[in-house]
């Protein structure tokens, strides 16, 4: 069959269906493709990933950074396939036989996951008459406070001006993100007054290869500490001097440190950074 992973219902869904499956095609490179792809393809699956980006998580992380994360899953059986994407579905009956791409590729499957093209579902906020945001979600201040007064917003929808990054708007999909919204909301209908101030952060699993954290989002220069070939290591993105974010795999101890650069505005030596032996604490 044809899913989308939005639900848990979607996710019991695809595991039902691929029992009856040996090959999957999983549309889309960020991290709904790559953490299915790794799961499907560590329960035995045939899986191949297809994306319009030419490096998957490119788009989140760079081209080196995302090429080892594609490299891990090509190492693993997965099947890569970039600057493609998808034409139509041909099959039989209720069931998907192979997926057509616009360059012409025939990608035989039983299944297919589509993780891409998710909206935030501001259904009951339009209704209510709640102000939108250019992001689609919820345009909310730094205290998560809506366009109507004493309604606020938390989870995937709030579009909320981030005093961590100097009042730009953000709207972010994970779950972490959702938690620290509910404690900044709360605090408000309690009377408190206090502004969101927490560093967004994120995790991903590819399976049980390889854990990545998380926190910014920003972007800028990578700074490397530590090896892409051992598989531990930090990325600091620097912009103009500031370290806006910052990804971590095998070295979560660095976390801490990158969350303090990005919200006190921290400019560390580049070089620094990416030194083993200076010590994070001291800059």
């Amino acid at each position: 069959g044809i899913h989308y992973l939005r639900a848990f219902g979607n996710s019991d869904a695809i595991r039902a269906d691929v029992e009856q499956a040996e090959r999957v095609v999983l549309v889309g490179g960020s991290y709904i493709g790559t953490e299915v792809a790794a799961s499907l393809t560590a329960m035995g699956k045939r899986c191949t990933l297809l994306m319009q980006e030419e490096i998957t998580l490119e788009r989140a992380f760079g081209r080196e950074v995302g090429g080892f994360f594609q490299a891990l899953l090509e190492q693993h059986g997965v099947e890569v396939v970039g600057s493609d994407e998808l034409e139509r579905f041909e099959g039989s009956g209720e069931r998907v036989e192979s997926l057509v791409t616009k360059a012409g590729r025939e990608l035989a499957c039983e299944c297919v996951v589509v993780g891409a093209g998710v909206m935030p579902d501001v259904m009951l906020a339009r209704r209510a008459g709640l102000s939108l945001g250019e992001r689609g979600g919820v345009e909310c201040d730094a205290r998560l406070e809506t366009s109507a007064p004493e309604i606020f917003a938390a989870g995937h929808i709030p579009e909320y001006e981030s005093v961590v990054h100097g009042g730009a708007r953000l709207r972010i999909e994970h779950w972490d993100v959702a938690r620290a919204h509910g404690e900044t909301a709360a605090r408000n209908l309690l009377g408190h007054d206090v502004a969101h101030e927490e560093v967004p952060y994120f995790f991903s699993d590819l399976a049980d290869w390889s854990s990545m954290q998380y926190v910014g989002p920003g972007s800028g220069e990578p700074v490397i500490r530590g090896s892409l070939d051992d598989g531990e290591f930090t990325v600091f993105y620097v912009d103009d001097g500031r370290v806006t974010a910052a990804l971590t795999v095998g070295r979560s101890g660095d976390l801490d440190h990158a969350r303090r650069f990005i919200r006190e505005g921290g400019r560390p030596m580049t070089h620094s950074l990416a030194d083993e032996g200076t010590d994070l604490a001291g800059l």
